[in-house]
Parts: structure tokens; C-alpha cells; sequence
């Protein structure tokens, strides 16, 4: 197994993408650590893990909250000794984010929103298991960015700026932390239709463009869809020793059609 005995933790256990990473993990014989905020959706999946024949722990984390995390940090690395991963699949919905919306008349705070949520979260997270990590001499951060970071996508500029910054940054903390044995990786992923993230961007778009004459440029890829089984297996892959001569790249999980 891959991820065999490593204690891994993963954020925003209970959306899409967290749930299917974490059972991944577990599959792959971590020892998994569940947060999120949603107390009786993280109970959930614990025992679902935990049928499986999963090890499994879960906890109330707001990882948008400076403190928060460096509190769960501190109490994973005592309770289990080290951390060896970690995985952060926050989001959010896109109304409650921003997007789609039109740029010329986006109010300039949710604009930003996106980047103090999710951007900032995932600085948060990094950094914490980072340090930890690098005390311990070994370790693997998996940040998780999306195809908008490098597309052409109309009325998804907070998004997109979002995306792009999570994979920039992941290359400047994999060079800060790697002298100390951290791995910092990004997997950027296309469309996954099991989310509701991407059906809920998908009919945002579709009234914009209806809105404005047409579908918003960049909209429609060639691509096949993407199911959340192939990132998970490609987060573990990162998380694990066998990704042990990567670090500060991008990896695309794309499911691109040939032309």
C-alpha cells in the first residue's frame, strides 16, 4: 500500500474531493485525520472509513482560522507522534464566493473572497504541517489548484487568480521548507462533475453567457470528465514515498480528449 502506516491529515474532509482523498488514504493504510466543520458529516465518514477497515480520527477545525489550525497541528503531531502528509480540499459554493460574475461589475470584496478563503487556507494549513514536518526531517504537503489556472475562463477572475496563486505559492513554500526534507506538491485538477461545486459553476455560466449573448469564453474544454476516484489516487500517489523525487510541481489530473 502506499501510504502504508503515515499518518496523513486531510482538511475539509467531508466536501467531494476530502471525502474521496480521505477514504484513498485509508485504502492506501493511513492513519487518517479528518477536519472540517461540520461535526455530524465528519461522524459520517469516520464510521464509513472506519467499515471499510479504516484507522480514522475526526475534529471540528475552521481551517480559515490562524489559530485554529496551529491548535489541531500541535495536537496531531503530539497525539500521533509525527504527521507525514497532508491534503486540503477546501472550497466553498460558488455563489457564496463570488463567482461567475462579470468583472466589470464584481464588487471588488468578492473579487477577493476566494483568496482569503481558499488561498488562505491553504497557506494556513501548509505552513503549519510544513514546520512540522520540517522539525521531524520528512514530510509531504498536496495542495490542490484546479485547470482555471491556467485557462482562459470569462467571469471566473477571482477563481482563476485563486488557483493560479495556490500553485505560485506552492512552489515558493516547497523551496522554503524543502532544505528540510518537505515535499510540496500541487495537483491541479479539471471539471469533476460529482461536485456540486462544478454543476453549480456550470449553471452560473450558463445564465451569465444567456446574460450577456453567449456562453463565456473558455467555458467549454475538450476534455473528458474527470471523476474524483482519479485525483484521490493521484493525491495519494504525491503523499506517498514513491513521489519522493518530486517536489514544487504541478501535476496535471486532465482528462484532456485527443485532438
Amino acid at each position: 500500500m502506499l501510504l502504508a502506516d503515515k499518518h496523513a491529515l486531510v482538511f475539509a474532509a467531508t466536501g467531494a474531493i476530502g471525502d474521496a482523498v480521505a477514504r484513498t488514504f485509508a485504502k492506501e493504510g493511513a492513519h487518517v485525520w479528518l477536519s472540517g466543520r461540520d461535526a455530524a458529516a465528519l461522524d459520517a465518514l469516520a464510521a464509513a472509513i472506519r467499515a471499510e477497515g479504516g484507522t480514522v480520527a475526526a475534529e471540528v477545525v475552521d481551517a480559515t482560522d490562524p489559530a485554529d489550525v496551529s491548535a489541531y497541528v500541535d495536537w496531531v503531531a503530539a497525539t500521533a507522534g509525527r504527521i507525514d502528509a497532508v491534503f486540503n480540499a477546501i472550497g466553498g459554493r460558488p455563489a457564496d464566493l463570488g463567482y461567475p460574475a462579470a468583472s466589470e461589475t464584481q464588487p471588488f470584496d468578492l473579487f477577493l473572497k476566494p483568496l482569503r478563503v481558499i488561498l488562505g487556507s491553504t497557506f494556513l494549513t501548509s505552513r503549519a504541517e510544513a514546520a512540522r514536518m520540517a522539525e521531524q526531517g520528512h514530510g509531504a504537503v498536496v495542495t490542490l489548484s484546479a485547470s482555471l489556472a491556467d485557462g482562459r475562463f470569462a467571469a471566473m477572475a477571482g477563481i482563476s487568480a485563486t488557483q493560479g496563486g495556490i500553485e505560485a505559492m506552492t512552489r515558493s513554500l516547497a523551496g522554503e521548507f524543502g532544505p528540510a526534507g518537505v515535499r510540496i506538491n500541487c495537483l491541479r485538477a479539471t471539471a469533476m462533475p460529482e461536485t456540486r461545486t462544478i454543476r453549480e459553476t456550470a449553471a452560473g455560466l450558463a445564465h451569465l453567457g444567456n446574460a450577456i449573448g453567449g456562453p463565456p469564453v473558455g467555458s467549454e474544454v475538450d476534455v473528458r470528465p474527470l471523476s474524483v476516484a482519479e485525483t484521490a489516487a493521484a493525491a495519494a500517489f504525491l503523499a506517498s514515498d514513491a513521489a519522493s523525487g518530486m517536489t514544487a510541481q504541478v501535476v496535471n489530473v486532465y482528462g484532456r480528449l485527443a485532438a
